[in-house]
């Protein structure tokens, strides 16, 4: 049964391939030709590879080599772009850096100007307001222009200095003091000074130095150039008034001889500056009564004190009962021969209590001195604090004080002060020494006193020395 089984499935299994045994060869041999036909393609497509790879290298070739040329020209094209625009930063720099320098410049060039105008006398400036005003209107417009006008500017300094320094001579008027009216006349502008020679009979000279600062800080304007502040004469002695008067009217060609000041119008600033104690003392205010008070009672006081003291005079010999001294001396000599008792002691005491009423005598009304010492610089600080409330009143008040009423105010608060350390240092080194002298007149009594108690202890035994004596004569 198994056999038959087996022989049936071989059967069936065989009949395909008896069947389509012919197809297969067919197959095999189509396979044949169409690998044969891929082999020639392929063979075919090789060689036309072979033949396009060369050109295809000679190329890819040309195009790496432009592709590079390419690279470097861009990498130049970078520098060169990059080079550009470092240039054009530091030439930016390098403006910034000229305009700032110009800045500068014209700085410079504005400060010079206010400072010569401002060191330059009012009657000078009204020969060369016009022409600074003209410039610097013409110098408003642009910064290259402003720099034109004022080195303009400069050179008419120049200009000016020069001929100040060669003699410059013009016409204006002057405030005549004492009485401040106006006088027209002549101006002689020598180097640093300005003579003025009045139409009056008034003559002087204005020092460069003394011109005003009311503009010293004011921007330059064509209006602010062209403000002058009065010319004003100094007051001048009566001879160097007719030496000047002389000077102008010299002959052209002669020799003139004109008065010079070396402190150029400092020595008249100092002059006119010093106050005298009487004003002084009108600046002080109300505290500087009971200063002045305090003074003039511890210079008395100093006076009186110091005739007593010094009036007492040391005695040169020793102390003894037989002598003959002068002021508390002879007064102790005269209690110790004067005394009959046993006790030296109570004469010690004696004695002891005439030392002390006379240094009573003499220390009376001296502390007063040291009371002024000690409380005239705390008025004089009083003084002062008062003076510095009033001052930064004005300050309160005012919203701009002007320096010099400041200045003013802080000078008055400070006299208090001055006359306060001016009281107690003398008056403390009077009181020191006073008491120091004092002192030692004080120990050389109780020394004295002293040696008389011990000569009066000694002359009971003398005289029983005696009595024995004439006894034994006896």
């Amino acid at each position: 049964m198994r056999r038959s089984w087996c022989y049936t499935f071989l059967f069936f299994g065989l009949i395909p391939f008896l069947v389509f045994g012919e197809s297969i060869q067919q197959v095999r041999s189509t396979a044949r030709n169409d690998l044969k036909s891929a082999i020639t393609q392929l063979s075919d497509l090789r060689k036309k590879i072979e033949d396009e790879k060369i050109p295809l290298a000679r190329e890819v070739s040309q195009k790496e080599r432009d592709a590079t040329g390419k690279r470097k020209e861009l990498e130049r094209r970078l520098r060169l772009r990059d080079n550009r625009d470092a240039n054009l930063l530091q030439l930016k720099q390098e403006v910034d850096e000229a305009e700032q320098e110009i800045g500068s410049t014209l700085d410079l060039l504005k400060n010079y100007t206010r400072s010569w105008r401002n060191s330059t006398p009012p009657a000078e400036q009204e020969i060369w307001g016009e022409a600074v005003a003209e410039l610097i209107s013409r110098g408003q417009n642009a910064p290259t222009s402003s720099m034109d006008a004022y080195l303009s500017i400069l050179r008419l300094t120049i200009k000016a200095v020069r001929e100040q320094s060669a003699g410059l001579a013009f016409s204006g008027d002057a405030i005549v003091p004492p009485e401040g009216t106006r006088e027209e006349g002549i101006f002689w502008s020598l180097g640093p000074i300005l003579f003025f020679s009045g139409e009056k009979g008034s003559n002087g000279f204005l020092e460069k130095s003394f011109s005003s600062e009311e503009f010293s800080f004011v921007d330059l304007t064509p209006d602010s150039v062209t403000q002058y502040e009065p010319s004003r004469l100094l007051a001048a002695s009566n001879e160097n008034a007719k030496i000047i008067s002389s000077a102008f009217k010299t002959e052209p060609g002669k020799l003139a001889i004109v008065p010079m000041d070396p402190s150029m119008g400092k020595a008249f600033v100092m002059e006119g500056g010093e106050l005298s104690i009487q004003e002084e003392l009108q600046k002080g205010g109300i505290w500087i009564y009971p200063i002045v008070f305090f003074a003039a009672l511890s210079l008395v006081i100093a006076i009186l004190k110091a005739f007593q003291i010094l009036s007492v005079s040391t005695p040169l010999q020793p102390a003894s009962l037989n002598g003959s001294f002068s002021g508390p001396f002879e007064t102790l000599r005269k209690t110790a021969e004067s005394y009959q008792g046993k006790k030296p002691e109570i004469l010690e005491e004696i004695m002891y209590e005439v030392i002390i009423d006379f240094q009573v005598k003499l220390e009376k009304a001296l502390p007063l001195i040291a009371v002024t010492a000690a409380s005239a610089p705390l008025l004089g600080l009083l003084g002062t604090v008062t003076g510095m409330i009033d001052v930064f009143r004005q300050i309160t008040n005012f919203a701009n004080p002007e320096n010099s009423e400041l200045a003013r105010g802080i000078s008055e608060a400070l006299v208090t002060t001055k006359f306060g350390l001016v009281t107690a240092i003398p008056a403390l080194i009077t009181h020191a020494l006073l008491s120091r002298r004092l002192q030692g007149t004080i120990s050389k009594l109780e020394g004295f006193a002293a040696r008389l108690v011990h000569l009066k202890k000694e002359e009971p035994n003398r005289e029983f020395d005696k009595s024995i004596d004439n006894e034994s004569a006896g």
